[in-house]
């Protein structure tokens, strides 16, 4: 078949005939075969490609038919498990589909396709999973895998209990093809075969079309087969169990199937996060498990599951914890008390570190009602202390559990709440009120609080627990109390002991307090206070034995009052009587011990079992879950004022205002409300206008800023913003925004009031008040985004309106990166999306455009709460308030080796990472203020570094700790190979480990915790109110004084983390050891792991071979080695380098000296490297010392000897020069081994720095090139070591004053290496010869003659500082510095003689090398312009420019080179830009430096200046032809800007010396002028852009049009008509190409300014600039029109009844610069013009016949001819002679209007009407256009045109006439503004005066769009 092809079965009869040949019988197999070949080629006969090309196919149906008439009795389900053959396979669906239509042809097609035949065990494995892959996809109309199936996933029975929806989704998945559990274990059968890749793509496609029918049928499977099953199974439970929409069905299944499998999980869930047990909550309830679920083991789960379910009334909890501890006795109670205690430190430590919650808080109730049902229950002993414990904490933190044994029927919230509402705490200090001013007694005080404590309303519960909670926290101001006052509190608080108000840690407290109130001096006021306190409850001292002890132990109390005390010793042995021991109540926590009680940052100090309790409440606390907003306070200038509440008459009246208040009536209203808002009532209308209007009525807020503005009170500004503030932090912080739309609708108006009162105003929202991007990190940590982006977004919506805060302010773009990051990857809801959106929408950005901030990707991970136990976590900070005070840093060996620390596990920290105590080693400098005066700072910095330390020691102790130990483990298994020993081993790793992963740790976490440091530090306290300078200082002083203290703790951690690790990975080694030793005593011992590995042992040299003995001394000295180093080398070494910096800073003499004779004593020897030693040797043990001295000093030997070796080889080469020694030389040798050397050194640094002195000692030594040559290249080796070396050597070679070093030789060699700086030599050798040292003068001669002439390595510019100090000397000048100036000068001289005689040859290259040494010179740092000046007199005494052709050519040479470097540059990454124009700005300044010259020649001041701008007009010509030249040769790609840069820079360098040019300043520019109009953009149009520019350059228009009698604007105009005229071609078009408008937008603004700046100008020429702006150019033209003279005042011409002609400047004639007459001479024009205007005015009627005349002719005087008139042909298609016919109008109306020739008659209105009536519509628009050319501001002109064309109008009795007239007007005010003055007042005057009955002409309403353009004017025209 495959032969013959698809045309075989393209009939029955030819199959027929095709099968005719075959002689056996045909089988099930046969079919079978040939129908796969069918299913496989369906494509094309390869079964490979896209399809046949004939688009032919295989009939399946023609070969069924045929095999049924041919073999009847086929088994068609045996054909089906025939297709179990080798090549069988489906590529698609088509495939699968000729398979399933075969099966519907067959005798058995009426019954469903046989799917299952593809379940059972195939041979063909990916023939197999091809089928299957297609049936999984393939429609329920081909076939069916559900219904073939015996087992299904799911069944419609299983929800038949379950809601709608899962119904619903049941229905839906079961008629899916993967609702085959048969499918499945077939599958998962095929995953432990060759074929489970392909099983693993089969897998992802199930997953992603039916994941739910995935994850129930791999639950259901026999058994979790693959770790790829695992995997997915993992992944959709964790999606499930998240909860999705199909999370109900499924766990409904679930539970059914296994629900074994559903506990796990959701106990696996809790155990990894504990938060997401309000998620299994949701789970249980909906499936109905919860009553399972709060039975399982262990408890901690199902109590907190049974919490959080009573919160949501699912359960009652008392009687729930009731029926468990009657089951469980003391096992639950203990659990229920370690729930109580993890709850609590979880919270404590969440208000620390102010994070989301790490547990599912418990509220104030749930804890009371524990500690309620365990109170009631009988406990053990154990359990009860524990229980005393939780109280005590829980009262603390919680205080509103003051009273616990209450218990309330309207349970009160606020979950979390340390403070009371305000409500309670004016009602509890009213009460306080009350019994001080005497209106309350105490007896009554009493009674009202015994009855707060046993009410059962919430409310009152709350003020009592606020009036204890007041009272015992007023304690520590007791002594600033009056008299009277104070005794009212002591019999108060007596009084709560005595009536049992009190009890356990309250009662603890207050018994504490009287007892050190006693304490104090007889007669204080604290004393008096303790002994009427303790005369109060005196009755119950019996109940506290101990107390009495304590108290006879106070000898004070026995010398005041021996009654009591008396009293105090009955009731001691009335108590020992009554219990018959010394045994204590347990109602006081704690009692055996009574320590005195101290303070301690004003805090109360409580004895052990209360240190918890009173270090919680000492720390700060912040339930707030945005930190960085904060409220701003007054200014202290305005505190004194005492705000108060108006009267409410006041109110009212305020109230009022504000309701009716609006724009129109704005000024009256707010004059009324500054009248009644008084300053007192500044805080009460603040908080009435934020609350009540602006966070409602989003609409009304630029009104109410219109209020404020009106107001203008600062005080009130303040005000407001501060209730903004407090308002926004509210509503931020509040649960309710969360979930209320309406709440987060407030808050956005408020954020959008905040960015209007602050942005909108160009003022800036502080840092402190609201830091945006971290509130946007508190959102995303907290998720609470969808409450801040809103407001984010709102408040910089405000930016559009700020001049300061627009993008791209860098405040604003760092926000919005940070926005668009969030918007990339924080998984946005789309309404959060949208803000983003319109947000930059509206700031005209666009989003993709913004570069997102890398905060989220980079893994921002949120900080992990503090597991810890409560107790450890209060003791932790208990102990941290014992802070130290010596300001002395710590020792960090005393905090590696303190051993007996408490530890606490960090956040985030693994349980191996234990943190030692920090606290008791904290630094704290007493030169900060701070920690003295606010003692809290001392918590602050506990809390910022233990926060920094959690933040950096996870991955850098990882990250240490793996590479430690990966690289200890090889190093040890290869050296212990054959060592029997495994404690030698372990000991040796140990060493080795520890040592590698603490200095890892050490080097890496140095610089993170630095900054991390700084930011929490800062960050803290400017939360806490710091000023910026407080903070920042305390920041950096404390940061510095802890960093070594900090490191140390993480490398210890480190050391102590990596131990295991060790033992870990060679824990099979030891085993094989101690194995072997067992098995085979006395045996040598061989790892045959280590020897298989084909490099070891045979590559080692015998020296580290191993021995069958074990591992020899020598080699485990290597490891013992490791507990030799002292841990402080390092930074030894980093203050000794830092102690070398210095000098840099300082005197030179301060600075270390070369080091010759190391060694040998004196200031010279100072060898830092036996320094480094002694540093270090300093904080380490003697053996240490030892043994670091011993190996600094075997380096240093062996360095020694390698000089001696250099020395020794370089006196007996053969060789001058280094560069001429082979390459493997032994110099060469020996020099490649100095940088290893250093390199091997425990400090590379400190090794390299004391070899670079010995060097540097020997090469000032040397006599040879060879060994001079030899020890550079030594010392180039050694500052490739450490650029710190390189750094240092430069400097002593550089700078150090020693006279040793005036080598000339040597430094000429360094010189050339590089080592020596040129230019930090010249400024150093010129300060020494300015100080007059004679060694240094004559060593700069010689070496400055040597550089120069004789090694040709550096110029006379690169002396610069020398030569001019050299010059400078006085008296007896060395021989040696003349002849140098000598040399120098005859040099200079030879150069530009040299340079005359042959132009062709080296004249160029002299004046190359000309322009090159001026170019060095202005580069050069230390240039300065004396220097510059020497160079220019120089020069210009030189043949170069005193020859004409010689001076030509040499600017010639200069512009060329100055060009050819733009041109040929290419920029170098890291370069600056300005790289490539270094010539051209060397070129301008030396052109104006020559300007600036004297010139000698002149005689007179007049004649130097002309030769000045002569030789600058040469310059400009030069410039020109170059330009020309490169213009002609690129033309298309011709580049503009260098050209652009170079006359940009003269200009600059013209204008900063203008003072010096001040005679010849305008002729320069004139002479630019004339160079600008020569490249005019109609010669030049390459240069159009740049030449633009510089016409309108800063420092050349304003320049010009700012001379002394206007001298420079017929220049200026000149090159403006030039740009006219350029432009007019292309004004024609209609369509503008970007080009030509970009070029039209700028002369625009060019327009601009002008008329803004210099409006005269454009008066003056207004006639000239009209002649050549092309006629559809309407808006350029009105902007000339426009202006008018600055010292006039513009009438409004829309005044009703403006009386135009009485105006005083409308007589005024106005002043014309334009030639307006020349275009009249041609042909005796202006003569017939005048001849005609005298004659008709002379009234001669005698002349009528030659009037007559000159007006038939004029018309044709008026059309351009075909030669005459040849120049304006280029005025489009044009028949007329446009400037002819304007300088007619305008001439003709200047004759009649200085003559005073009435408008309505005369010869100038003779010639009007003539040209009106004769002229064509063409010549018509023309002459119009004319006229309206000269209606401009009041004057003369303006008056009399306006008064022309309104007459012809009038007088006209064509229709057409008037509409043209009409027209031209019209066009010119339809634009655009600005409109001209006099065009105005005509059109006005036209359309309302009724005499032109304007609107009754048919032209008004010819078209509808044009009546409707005339309303819309005159519509204008009467509103304004």
């Amino acid at each position: 078949m495959l032969e013959a092809g698809y045309e075989c079965c393209s009939t029955t009869d030819a199959l027929r005939e095709l099968l005719a040949n075959i002689d056996q019988r045909i089988e099930e197999k046969d079919v079978a075969v040939a129908i796969g070949c069918m299913a496989r080629t369906y494509t094309n006969m390869s079964g490979i490609g896209n399809g046949s090309p004939s688009g032919s196919n295989w009939n399946v149906e023609n070969f069924v038919t045929v095999m049924k008439e041919l073999a009847p009795s086929l088994d068609w389900d045996k054909v089906i498990e025939c297709l179990d053959y080798a090549h069988f396979f489906v590529y698609d669906a088509q495939g699968l589909d000729i398979i399933v239509r075969a099966w519907k042809n067959s005798p058995k097609g009426g019954e469903s396709f046989p799917a299952n035949k593809f379940f059972g065990k195939w041979r063909n494995l990916k023939g197999q999973l091809s089928a299957l892959y297609q049936m999984a996809n393939a429609s329920a109309d081909v076939l069916s895998l559900v219904a073939c199936s015996e087992r299904k996933v799911i069944e419609l029975d299983d929800f038949a209990n379950s809601g709608p929806h899962v119904r619903t989704q049941a229905v839906q998945l079961y008629n899916e093809q993967l609702n085959s559990l048969d499918l499945f274990e077939c599958v998962l059968d095929l995953s432990e075969t060759a074929v489970v890749d392909d099983v693993k793509v089969f897998m992802e496609m199930m997953v992603n079309k039916c994941p739910e029918l995935v994850f129930l049928g791999f639950i259901q499977a026999k058994a979790v087969k693959t770790v790829y099953q695992k995997d997915i199974l993992g992944r959709l439970l964790l999606i499930y169990l998240n909860g999705n929409a199909s999370s109900p069905l499924v766990l409904k299944k679930l539970w059914l199937v296994n629900p074994d499998f559903l506990d796990k999980s959701m106990l696996e869930m809790y155990g990894s996060d504990a938060t997401s047990l309000s998620r299994i909550l949701d789970i249980t309830h909906e499936l109905k498990l919860l009553s399972r679920m709060l039975d399982i083991q262990p408890f901690f789960f199902s109590i907190d599951l049974a919490a959080l379910a009573s919160r949501r009334e699912f359960l009652n909890l008392e009687k729930w914890l009731q029926e468990k501890i009657a089951e469980h006795k003391d096992l639950f109670i203990h659990t229920c008390l370690r729930f109580l205690t993890q709850k609590l430190a979880a919270e404590v430590s969440r208000q620390e570190a102010n994070m989301a919650p790490s547990t599912v808080p418990l509220s104030p109730e749930v804890i009371g009602v524990f500690l309620k049902v365990l109170s009631d229950s009988p406990i053990s002993p154990q359990n009860a202390e524990l229980l005393k414990e939780v109280q005590a904490v829980s009262l603390k933190t919680y205080p509103k559990l003051m009273n616990i044994r209450g218990t309330s029927d309207n349970v009160s919230t606020g979950a979390g709440e340390i403070s009371f509402k305000p409500d309670v705490e004016e009602e509890a200090n009213s009460y306080y009120e009350r019994i001080y001013s005497g209106s309350m007694s105490i007896d009554q005080m009493v009674e009202r609080l015994k009855m707060f404590s046993q009410s059962k309303n919430a409310r009152e519960q709350d003020i009592f627990a606020c009036m204890i909670h007041n009272l015992f926290d007023e304690y520590h101001f007791f002594p600033k109390y009056p008299d009277k006052e104070l005794s009212i509190t002591s019999v108060l608080f007596g009084a709560l002991v005595q009536h049992h108000l009190v009890s356990f840690v309250p009662l603890g407290i207050a018994l504490r307090c009287v007892l050190d109130a006693i304490r104090n001096p007889i007669g204080s006021k604290m004393f008096n206070f303790g002994v009427q306190a303790l005369s109060q409850f005196q009755s119950r001292l019996p109940e506290w034995p101990q107390y009495c002890v304590h108290l006879l132990q106070i000898p004070q109390l026995q010398q005041a009052n021996p009654e009591l005390v008396r009293l105090v010793s009955s009731s001691l042995q009335q108590a020992q009587l009554q219990q018959g021991s010394d045994t204590l109540p347990q109602d006081i926590p704690g009692q055996p011990s009574f320590p005195p009680l101290s303070r301690m940052d004003g805090q109360l100090s409580t004895p052990p079992a209360l240190a918890a309790t009173a270090a919680a409440a000492s720390l700060p606390v912040d339930h707030s879950a945005f930190t960085a907003i904060h409220v701003p306070e007054i200014s202290s200038s305005d505190d004194d004022t005492p705000y108060e509440t108006p009267a409410e008459s006041i109110q009212d009246k305020i109230l009022f205002i504000i309701n009716n208040i609006a724009r129109n009536n704005l000024k009256e209203k707010t004059t009324e409300l500054i009248k009644l808002l008084d300053k007192t009532a500044y805080q009460w209308f603040s908080n009435y206008l934020v609350v009540k209007r602006v966070s409602l009525e989003p609409n009304y807020h630029e009104l109410y800023l219109l209020v404020m503005d009106t107001v203008n009170s600062s005080m009130l500004y303040q005000n407001v913003l501060r209730e903004t503030y407090a308002n926004i932090q509210i509503l931020l912080n509040s649960e309710k925004t969360v979930t209320s739309s309406s709440e987060r609708s407030l808050l956005k108006n408020l954020g959008s009031w905040l960015g209007g009162l602050t942005l909108a105003r160009n003022k800036p929202i502080r840092h402190k008040n609201i830091a945006f991007k971290d509130l946007l990190l508190e959102g995303f940590d907290s998720n609470r985004l969808i409450v801040v982006i809103p407001f984010v977004c709102k408040v910089l919506e405000q930016c559009t309106k700020s001049v300061v805060f627009k993008p791209p302010n860098p405040w604003l773009m760092a926000i919005l990166k940070l926005l668009v990051e969030l918007y990339q990857f924080a998984e946005l809801k789309l309404n959060l999306r949208f803000e983003i959106e319109v947000l930059c929408k509206g700031l005209s950005l666009e989003l993709g455009d913004i570069e997102p901030t890398s905060i989220m990707k980079s893994g921002r991970n949120k900080d992990q709460m503090n597991k810890n136990s409560l107790m450890e976590a209060f003791g932790r900070t208990a102990t941290g308030a014992q802070l130290n005070m010596t300001g002395k840093s710590p020792d960090p060996n005393a905090l590696l080796q303190a051993s007996a620390l408490e530890a606490g596990t960090g956040a985030g920290l693994d349980e191996q990472m234990v943190l030692p105590n920090i606290a008791p080693y904290l630094v704290f400098n007493p030169q900060i203020i701070l920690y003295s005066t606010q003692p809290a700072a001392k918590r602050w910095v506990l809390q910022a570094i233990t926060q920094s330390i959690r933040e950096i020691i996870e991955p850098v102790v990882e990250r240490s700790v793996a590479i430690a130990a990966v690289s200890t483990r090889e190093l040890v298994a290869k050296d212990f190979a054959v060592e029997s020993d495994e404690n030698k081993m372990r000991n040796a790793a140990h060493l080795m480990g520890q040592n590698l992963a603490g200095s890892l740790a050490m080097v890496t976490c140095k610089e993170p915790l630095r900054l991390s440091m700084a930011t929490n530090l800062r960050a803290i306290f400017m939360a806490n109110g710091l000023t910026d300078t407080l903070a920042e200082q305390a920041v950096l002083i404390t940061v510095s004084d802890n960093l070594d203290l900090v490191c140390a703790v993480i490398e210890k951690v480190a050391m102590e983390k990596v131990t295991d690790e060790i033992d870990d990975l060679l824990m099979n080694a030891y085993a094989s050891r101690k194995k072997h030793r067992e098995q085979a005593p006395g045996q040598p011992y061989f790892d045959m792991d280590i020897f298989a590995m084909t490099r070891y042992p045979s590559s080692l040299p015998e020296p580290l071979r191993a021995k069958p003995s074990g591992l020899q001394p020598a080699q485990l000295r290597v490891y013992e080695d490791f507990a030799r180093i002292p841990r402080a080398v390092p930074q030894a070494g980093m203050q000794t380098l830092e102690s070398e910096r210095t000098p840099k800073m300082s005197r030179p003499e301060a600075a270390f000296s070369y080091g010759y004779n190391a060694g040998a004593g004196g200031p010279m020897s100072v060898n830092a490297g036996y320094d480094t030693a002694a540093v270090a040797a300093a904080t380490a043990t003697p053996i240490q010392q030892q043994q670091q001295q011993a190996t600094a000093h075997q380096i240093l030997e062996r360095f020694t000897q390698y000089l001696a070796e250099l020395e020794k080889l370089a006196s007996h080469a053969n060789v001058s020069s280094f560069a001429a020694l082979p390459p493997m030389h032994d110099i060469r040798m020996i020099i490649r081994q100095v940088p290893m050397l250093a390199l091997s050194s425990f400090d590379k640094v400190e090794a390299a720095r004391a070899f670079a002195q010995k060097v540097v000692s020997v090469l000032y030594k040397s006599e040879t090139q060879l060994a001079r040559e030899m020890y550079v290249v030594v010392l180039e080796r050694l500052c490739e070591v450490s650029p710190n070396v390189g750094t240092l050597v430069t400097y002593w070679l550089t700078h150090v004053d020693d006279e040793r070093k005036y080598n000339v030789p040597v430094t000429v060699a360094l010189i050339k290496a590089g080592l020596i700086n040129l230019a930090e030599q010249d400024q150093e050798l010129g300060f020494l010869i300015g100080s007059g040292r004679t060694s240094a003068i004559e060593f700069t001669a010689v070496l400055i003659h040597t550089c120069i002439f004789d090694e040709h390595i550096a110029t006379p510019q690169d002396f610069f500082n020398s030569l001019e100090a050299l010059s400078g000397l006085r008296g007896k000048v060395p021989e040696s510095v003349l002849g140098l100036m000598g040399d120098i000068r005859d040099a200079a001289q030879q150069a530009g003689q040299d340079a005359v005689p042959n132009e062709e040859g080296g004249a160029h290259d002299q004046l190359q090398y000309l322009f090159a040494e001026w170019v060095r010179l202005y580069q050069h740092p230390s240039t300065t312009d004396k220097a510059q000046k020497a160079f220019l007199t120089q020069l210009s005494q030189q043949t170069v420019l005193n020859s004409e052709d010689m001076s030509s050519l040499f600017f010639r040479v200069c512009v060329e080179m100055s060009i050819d470097r733009v041109v040929k540059y290419k920029q170098i990454p890291g370069q600056t830009p300005g790289a490539a124009y270094q010539l051209i700005d060397a070129f301008s300044k030396l052109v104006v430096g020559l300007i600036k010259l004297p010139v000698e020649s002149a005689s007179t001041s007049s004649g130097s200046n002309a030769i000045r701008v002569s030789q600058f007009s040469k310059v400009l010509s030069v410039i020109v032809l170059v330009l020309a030249q490169h213009h002609e040769q690129n033309r298309r790609q011709f580049n503009q800007r260098p050209f652009l840069r170079l006359f940009t820079c003269l200009l600059s360098d013209l204008h900063s010396s203008e003072q010096q040019l001040q005679s010849v300043y305008l002729p320069v520019l004139t002479a630019l002028s004339n160079t600008f109009h020569t490249l005019q953009p109609s010669y030049f149009p390459g240069f159009t852009f740049a030449w633009l520019q510089l016409v309108s350059h800063r420092l050349f228009m304003p320049k010009l049009l700012l001379t002394e009698n206007q001298k420079g604007w017929p220049a200026f105009q000149r090159l403006l008509i030039c740009l006219f005229q350029f432009l007019v071609p292309f004004l024609r078009d209609v369509e503008l190409r970007d080009t030509t408008r970009m070029l039209y937008r700028g002369t625009l603004r060019i327009l601009l300014v002008l008329l803004h700046d210099f409006p005269e100008f454009l008066c003056d020429y207004h006639f000239s600039f009209c002649d050549v702006i092309p006629s559809s150019c309407i808006q350029l033209r009105n902007l000339i029109l426009s202006a008018f003279p600055r010292n006039m005042r513009l009438p409004d011409p829309f005044t009703p009844n403006l009386k135009v002609d009485l105006l005083p400047e409308i007589q005024q004639p106005p002043r014309i610069l334009s030639d307006y007459v020349s275009p009249l001479m041609a042909g005796n024009f202006k003569q017939e013009i005048d001849q005609f205007l005298e004659t008709h005015d002379a009234g001669d009627s005698n002349s009528s016949t030659p009037k007559e005349a000159f007006l038939v002719g004029l018309v044709k005087q008026l059309e351009l001819g075909s030669s005459s008139q040849q120049q304006y042909q280029s005025e489009a298609s044009s028949k007329y002679n446009v400037p002819k016919m304007n300088a007619l109008v305008f001439y003709v109306g200047v004759t009649g209007a200085t003559r005073s020739i009435p408008v309505h008659q005369g010869a100038p209105m003779k010639v009007y009407q003539y040209l009106l009536d004769k002229l064509d519509p063409e010549g018509r628009y023309v002459f119009l256009s004319a006229i309206a050319n000269q209606l401009r501001y009041p004057n003369s002109h303006t008056h009399y045109f306006s008064c022309v064309l309104l007459y012809l109008f009038a007088e006209s009795d064509q229709e057409l006439v008037k509409e043209q007239i009409t027209r031209v007007l019209l066009e010119r005010l339809i634009v655009n503004r600005p409109h001209p003055w006099g065009l105005l007042i005509t059109f006005i005057e036209l359309i309302k005066n009724p005499r032109y009955n304007f609107w009754n002409h048919a032209f008004t309403r010819c078209a509808t769009d044009i009546e409707r353009l005339f309303e819309s004017v005159s519509r204008s025209i009467n509103q304004i």
